[in-house]
């Protein structure tokens, strides 16, 4: 059972950083497809947008495979949004910085978060549920042991990131 836990745990933190570090990735593609511009997302200076990691860990805990596709949904729907506005409000709150708004859009909260983008999340948290996720759980199986080097590795970029945030910037 501590052989699983831990197997887990390393599964947890792998896939927070690869869904981070793709979403990074497909902000600037989406900045430089739609707005016409390369923008660095989020508000780290590494390659990651921790926002999307925490949503998809959120999903992973709190989604069911065995429930009907539509709850799970309507559930990806509750908490995305969810996880949106808290980090929203946590970066105006604690490091004053606003990190998206969406005051202009049409049925947003606060303008931390609206209906057409939470709509947007809600579909790509879904997708990555059924046809990413598996993906992900089956290159940590595959990396064996090296799965808990690359989480090491991870943390310590991120703690670094965040460190250089908190006291230079």
């Amino acid at each position: 059972m501590i052989k699983f836990w831990k197997r887990y745990w390393q599964y947890i933190i792998f896939s927070f950083f690869c869904v981070s570090i793709s979403a990074w990735f497909l902000e600037i593609l989406y900045s430089l497809i739609l707005r016409h511009r390369f923008v660095l997302p989020g508000t780290l200076l590494g390659p990651w947008c921790p926002v999307y990691g925490t949503a998809f860990l959120a999903l992973l805990f709190f989604l069911h495979p065995k429930d009907h596709k539509i709850y799970n949904f309507m559930k990806t729907f509750v908490i995305v949004m969810i996880v949106e506005y808290l980090a929203s409000f946590l970066s105006d709150r604690i490091f004053h910085h606003i990190i998206w708004d969406y005051h202009h859009y049409f049925f947003n909260i606060h303008g931390r978060v609206c209906l057409e983008m939470t709509l947007l999340f809600a579909i790509m948290g879904y997708l990555m549920m059924y046809f990413v996720e598996p993906i992900l759980r089956r290159i940590s199986i595959q990396l064996g042991n090296r799965l808990k080097i690359i989480d090491m590795v991870f943390v310590s970029l991120f703690l670094f990131d965040i460190l250089i945030n908190i006291f230079y910037i």
